[in-house]
């Protein structure tokens, strides 16, 4: 474990060194409304909040060189949060849990309706950890971990800058630093689980493991932003049925 977070702060002190200079991707102009496009009767559909980061599906990018409001950002976190994807999400995960329970999982955490509910609980509990202490770190110390994708062209520059990311972001003044947010956000997650986890699993090495298990997380997270719109045209034209979710018109890269 020493050797891993050795590597890990090494990763990140090289990360810090490379500059996440990204192309900022601004919303296009709303229509204005006139009264042929516009009446009473059928009035404009209302805008969806969308996160400014979190969920890979909805909020890939930073959509405005500004820093963030703090009412912004906890919208961002209450999206991302709470969100009913993000309740569904951790039911999958519960379910692989169950279906190939670790060694020495007790029956009642491997077994049944009620080890299902505690491991979909415990997965909630997981994320609502993480992001919390993400929101409140990033808020506290004027970080903004909103992901900046590479103006490079060249797959593994991307993929450098993706990973980078998950150690160095930005500050609210557009600085880059270290990604203290990720750090506090993998902790909590790791080490949270020992409140609730069952005896054998709520020891200080498998919070740590947990925690490494985050930034792969994030790692993984950054990577799909990044290349998500290649992989959004690609099913398009592919006609294969995944991802199918709204995704906002300034996220797909032309």
């Amino acid at each position: 474990m020493k050797t891993m977070l050795r590597s890990l702060s090494l990763l990140c002190l090289l990360a810090a060194g490379f500059p996440l200079h990204a192309q900022e991707v601004a919303r296009p102009p709303a229509p204005v409304p006139t009264a042929d496009t516009q009446s009473d009767a059928n009035p404009p559909a209302p805008s969806l909040p969308v996160p400014a980061a979190g969920d890979p599906l909805y909020a890939p990018l930073a959509t405005s060189p500004r820093a963030q409001t703090l009412d912004e950002k906890f919208m961002s976190y209450a999206i991302v949060t709470f969100g009913p994807r993000v309740l569904f999400t951790p039911a999958i995960g519960a379910a692989i849990r169950m279906a190939r329970p670790r060694n020495g999982y007790p029956r009642d955490w491997s077994l049944g309706a009620g080890a299902f509910g505690r491991n979909y609980g415990a997965a909630l509990a997981n994320r609502t950890a993480m992001e919390t202490s993400r929101f409140l770190t990033g808020a506290l110390l004027h970080e903004d971990f909103r992901y900046r994708p590479s103006k490079s062209k060249d797959p593994m520059a991307r993929i450098f800058h993706a990973l980078a990311f998950t150690f160095v972001d930005k500050s609210d003044s557009g600085h880059d630093r270290i990604a203290m947010a990720n750090f506090v956000a993998a902790g909590a997650e790791g080490f949270a689980g020992n409140l609730y986890l069952p005896a054998g699993f709520n020891n200080v090495s498998h919070a740590e493991a947990r925690a490494a298990n985050a930034f792969g997380h994030f790692a993984m997270q950054n990577l799909l932003r990044e290349f998500a719109p290649e992989l959004l045209k690609a099913t398009h034209k592919m006609h294969l049925p995944f991802p199918r979710v709204p995704v906002p018109g300034w996220w797909v890269k032309r």
